[in-house]
């Protein structure tokens, strides 16, 4: 009973007001922006699902075009878990994905949006496309859940409630996640030990046989900080994302080993996580990487203090769960308390259209 009655009450803080007022907001790139609110024509580039966690269900009437390269063939098993609830997802019109370099201007232009939402990862890259959108009347809003900073990812939040007319619902969401986030940042700025961590992508196919990238100090990294981790690429990667050789692992000796995964079929050998993927065959995947050469030397394969999570929480606003579990992993006293899946759980029934399915995370079991 409980579960339905928070469910209710988020759902009722979005009553998308008839009439559209134009105001101005500052974006997460300091940018004045002039917008039609609440916004009834909008376009994707990113963040689809804090979109639909500030607007819940209804949402999905506004979204006039979006970047459907973002996730279908590439977050497939996402894209599935959206097409159940919305059957007609497949319809809405494809403006290309901007890291792709397939952003299509005339195709947002003719879609004539009241406003283009977009990362502000992605708008280090777009400045002419801002500018041109601009000039043809379409005002374009900077969000940010990349820098994995607690005050940007609450301000993105309110920020979409303000173009979408949600604000209540985006004021309890952004509160929801400042209460799981911040304690775990204060207590672990305070911890006397930072254990050196080392995180990769198990995005390939092939699982153990090919190195992923890793993250310097966005994204995962910025998490691996807040933390109390001691990243050991913090230096080593540039930009977003990259590699680190074979080499620089061995001589770190981490002593917490992660991974970013995403469920890319059963014959896959990576460690699938997401909506189709379960917790047993997750962890043996896992396993497979300890045999990886030369790394049963390494701190975190003899003391398996190995993990994984699902490659999208981080850098969006359900990441409150992959912030828990990655402090649980580099400081298990400290937060023994944490129950990240439980976290996970209540973002699903308090915010989000879909319902959880799947395994999202998973780790060794020490004891072994």
């Amino acid at each position: 009973m409980k579960k339905a009655v928070l469910v209710l009450t988020a759902a009722l803080f979005c009553a998308f007001p008839a009439f559209a007022d134009a105001i101005t907001v500052t974006d997460l790139a300091g940018r004045q922006v002039e917008v039609q609110a609440p916004a009834k024509r909008i376009v994707l580039t990113f963040y689809f699902e804090e979109y639909f966690a500030v607007t819940g269900r209804e949402g999905i009437q506004n979204i006039a075009g979006w970047a459907a390269q973002y996730w279908r063939g590439r977050r497939q098993s996402t894209w599935d878990a959206f097409a159940k609830v919305f059957p007609d997802i497949g319809k809405i019109p494809d403006v290309g994905y901007i890291p792709k370099k397939t952003l299509n201007l005339e195709a947002i232009m003719a879609l004539k949006p009241d406003v283009v939402v977009m990362s502000l990862n992605d708008s280090a890259s777009s400045g002419e496309d801002i500018r041109r959108l601009s000039d043809a009347g379409i005002p374009v809003v900077i969000v940010d859940y990349h820098a994995q900073s607690l005050e940007n990812h609450t301000a993105s939040t309110l920020l979409l409630g303000r173009i979408t007319g949600c604000e209540k619902r985006a004021q309890e969401l952004a509160d929801w996640y400042r209460s799981k986030v911040e304690p775990v940042y204060a207590k672990a700025a305070k911890a006397e030990k930072r254990p050196k961590v080392y995180m990769e992508f198990s995005g390939d196919k092939a699982g153990p046989a090919v190195y992923g990238g890793t993250w310097g100090k966005l994204m995962w990294g910025g998490i691996i900080a807040n933390c109390g981790g001691d990243n050991i690429a913090r230096g080593l990667v540039q930009g977003s994302d990259g590699p680190v050789s074979r080499e620089q692992i061995l001589v770190s000796n981490p002593d917490v080993i992660l991974f970013a995964g995403n469920y890319r079929g059963p014959d896959a050998k990576n460690v699938g996580l997401g909506y189709e993927a379960d917790e047993k065959t997750a962890r043996e995947q896992l396993e497979g990487y300890m045999a990886r050469p030369g790394w049963s030397g390494l701190n975190a394969v003899k003391n398996r203090r190995m993990g994984a999570l699902y490659h999208d929480l981080s850098r969006h606003i359900f990441d409150a769960a992959g912030i828990q579990f990655i402090a649980k992993m580099i400081h298990p006293e400290l937060f023994s308390d944490l129950d990240p899946l439980g976290t996970l759980k209540e973002f699903y029934s308090r915010f989000f259209p879909v319902p959880l399915t799947g395994c999202f995370m998973v780790s060794l079991d020490a004891a072994k």
